[in-house]
């Protein structure tokens, strides 16, 4: 499909290319997180930031006394819970931190409704292991927290740190990722190569503090308290302390911003490959025969090392295959060794990266057909909330396996979600970042007839929508990427929109 030499494009291949050039710069850009910005404070890692971290973290409250996205429910204990025993020691010194307790504690009582029986395959990252961590904190605090709901949570905490016990997990493992709620210690041999913990600043505040009488670690103990410093940079609040819930993510970052270049077909673009190719030539050197991670210090996981493969084609290494089904399990793909919820997700991208190489992936297929909700949409992947990047990210799959019966269902529950200003978005309001998963799925199915009729309308609609609102800045509501709690690999989610709008033609 052609592209019109227009000023909007030229723009937007300006910005495009600007973005590229810098995919892994400064280790990734990570918007800030409440959990790991409270941990900080709760540590007192940086006292002289403290009444700025203070104010950050209540600017950061909802009005109905919670931390995080609305949309999404589970994901806002953690955060909140955080808060409120971080700023416990400081609701005396001001009336507004004594209310924004006060109020926090009044919403958790409220969100019991949330944790049921049964837990979905979509809680944050490490909840099992934090969340019973933080309430036996609270606990002693006196707080008054009922954890009877998280009687669920509480026990596969205790079947993963069973697991991890077995384990014995070192630096840069998955596991260390989440040290803070079942660590203990203050072993020199947890820092990774990144200088902190787990690649996680709430870890490595933990570590800090665990270390704190710790005169013979006094290197080690710099090397880490750097390691905050320059995860604070990546979030460009320009505070120590503010800190992002993952970092580095270097590695993640060119692996996706090339993956959606590739998905839309772009990599090749003549105005883009000598920036892109550079890039593709430096992933391929990385990929090592056990896999890729969120960094080179950090475990290889199946998702992004599912991604690298499709990325890169067949520019891809010799043994690439031989390195996906290193993460196969009983027919299907993980993301990491003993973890105890698939991914719709990874296993949608393992089905494009096979296919790649001529592979057909038969039990992750029949997985994602069995997950198919009856309205259409792919729903409750651990990687990313928002039902529309699942959807999008399985529906590329399928089409890959010529699934069309399932591609249509998908692109109709698309159709029917469309607002009526013409984006999408799973919570209250469209996002940049979810239209363009929709408009790309929508260029995606294009290529069968029917779907091309049945979207074209859609397709223009979401498209002009895209060109009004890209631009605008982030916020709460468009953090939906899952970690320890919801947030944005900046230039990921750019790269999407830019990419969306560079292979859209509203009339």
């Amino acid at each position: 499909m052609s592209i019109h030499p227009t000023q909007h494009t030229e723009d937007t291949l300006d910005g495009l290319r600007r973005l590229i050039t810098e995919i892994g710069q400064g280790g990734g850009l990570v918007s800030p997180s409440v959990y790991d910005t409270a941990t900080a404070l709760r540590f007192d890692t940086f006292p002289d930031a403290r009444e700025s971290i203070i104010a950050w973290l209540l600017d950061q409250q909802r009005s109905d006394g919670g931390w995080g996205l609305s949309s999404v429910p589970r994901a806002r204990a953690l955060p909140t819970l955080a808060s409120i025993v971080a700023l416990h020691p400081y609701r005396d010194a001001a009336p507004r931190v004594r209310q924004a307790c006060e109020g926090a504690l009044a919403f958790l009582r409220d969100q019991a409704e949330h944790w049921g029986t049964s837990l979905p395959d979509d809680i944050p990252v490490g909840l099992e292991l934090l969340m019973p961590s933080l309430l036996h904190e609270a606990s002693s605090l006196g707080l008054g927290v009922d954890s009877t709901p998280y009687r669920a949570l509480s026990a596969l905490g205790d079947r993963r740190r069973a697991l991890i016990a077995k384990a014995r997990p070192g630096a840069g493992s998955a596991a260390s990722h989440s040290w803070e709620g079942w660590g203990s210690g203050s072993s020199r041999d947890l820092l990774d190569e990144s200088g902190g913990v787990g690649h996680s600043p709430a870890a490595t505040a933990a570590w800090l503090h665990a270390s704190r009488d710790r005169a013979d670690l006094a290197d080690a103990r710099a090397t880490a308290r750097d390691y905050l410093l320059q995860a604070s940079r990546s979030t460009r609040v320009g505070v120590p302390g503010i800190a992002p819930t993952v970092w580095p993510i270097d590695r993640f970052e060119q692996a996706w911003v090339l993956y959606a270049l590739r998905i839309l077909d772009l990599v090749d673009h003549p105005r883009l490959a000598d920036v892109v190719r550079p890039k593709l030539l430096d992933l391929r050197a990385a990929l090592r025969p056990e896999g890729m991670g969120m960094s080179d210090a950090f475990v290889h996981d199946g998702d992004i090392t599912s991604t690298v493969i499709a990325t890169l084609g067949d520019l891809g290494a010799p043994h690439a295959l031989d390195t996906l089904r290193r993460f196969e399990k009983d027919g299907m793909f993980i993301t990491y060794a003993n973890e105890l919820q698939p991914s719709l997700t990874t296993n949608a991208h393992a089905i494009h990266a096979l296919a790649c190489h001529g592979e057909k992936a038969p039990e992750p297929t029949r997985y994602l057909l069995r997950r198919q909700e009856p309205d259409g949409r792919w729903v409750g992947d651990k990687w990313h909330s928002s039902w529309l990047y699942t959807t999008t990210q399985v529906m590329l799959a399928l089409l890959q396996e010529g699934q069309m019966s399932a591609v249509k269902a998908g692109t109709e529950a698309l159709l029917r979600a469309q607002r009526e200003d013409g984006g999408w978005g799973a919570g209250s309001v469209s996002t940049a970042a979810e239209t363009a998963y929709a408009v790309l799925a929508l260029f995606a199915v294009r290529k069968d007839r029917e779907l091309e009729a049945m979207t074209r309308g859609a397709w223009h609609r979401g498209s002009r929508w895209l060109m009004a609102n890209a631009d605008i800045e982030l916020d709460q509501d468009q953090l939906r990427w899952i970690g320890k709690e919801l947030y944005c690999p900046a230039r990921v989610d750019r790269a999407w929109i830019l990419g969306a709008l560079l292979v859209s033609r509203p009339s």
